[in-house]
């Protein structure tokens, strides 16, 4: 009688290193996804910080704006000198009831990473809102060379203390626009870098929201 043949051990060691194999494979699949899905959605939670962030700052800058023109009502239409802008225009703030930090909270914002400041331009102080050059008894003796629109008020900043400023030419220039660009920094939505963002407020108003790809250009 013959005996029958036993199975052979290296059919049966082959099945089980290529089911190991297969585990592993769909273990690493599966992180992958895992690991995607996750980037997607922190990059989605991230878009919405930064799109929530940039509202804040323009509301802060229109805030900002309007105090400046209530300071610059009661001192010839002029605007408040660079060494204590923020404590002239704090006076004219206001606030809802219901805003948490009340007035206060417009002097500073949230960033991607810390908190942002403003900094006041040198060349705003004393400004006219008029455009006019007026002497000690408000007449007019000239026009100021550049025009509101060109003339930057302030730009973000993180870190940035109470009463900052430095000089910021006018942008009526290819090289004013180049030296504001130089002096900007992009706290909003900083992951994506050739897309973060910055707030600036100009003279006549205007609140211009501009990409670190803006500045390239």
């Amino acid at each position: 009688m013959i005996a029958p043949r036993r199975p052979e051990r290296r059919a049966t060691v082959r099945f089980g290193l290529g089911q190991r194999q297969l585990s592993r494979i769909t273990l690493f699949v599966v992180v992958v996804i895992l690991g995607a899905l996750g980037f997607a959605a922190y990059r989605m939670a991230m878009g919405f910080k930064s799109d929530r962030d940039v509202v804040i700052a323009r509301d802060n800058m229109l805030a900002l704006y309007k105090a400046m023109r209530g300071s610059a009502q009661d001192w010839d239409e002029k605007l408040p000198t660079a060494e204590e802008w923020t404590d002239k225009v704090r006076g004219y703030l206001s606030a809802p009831p219901n805003k948490p930090g009340g007035k206060e909270s417009y002097l500073a914002g949230p960033a991607d990473s810390g908190t942002v400041g403003y900094v006041y331009n040198d060349l705003a102080a004393g400004y006219n809102l008029n455009g006019a050059v007026t002497d000690m008894f408000g007449k007019t003796v000239g026009k100021k060379q550049a025009e509101p629109k060109y003339v930057v008020l302030l730009i973000e900043r993180v870190g940035a203390l109470p009463n900052s400023h430095e000089l910021i030419p006018p942008t009526d220039t290819p090289a004013g626009q180049d030296a504001l660009h130089r002096l900007l920094t992009f706290p909003h939505g900083s992951d994506d870098p050739d897309n973060a963002r910055t707030v600036v407020l100009y003279a006549n108003g205007t609140i211009e929201t501009l990409t670190r790809r803006d500045s390239r250009q």
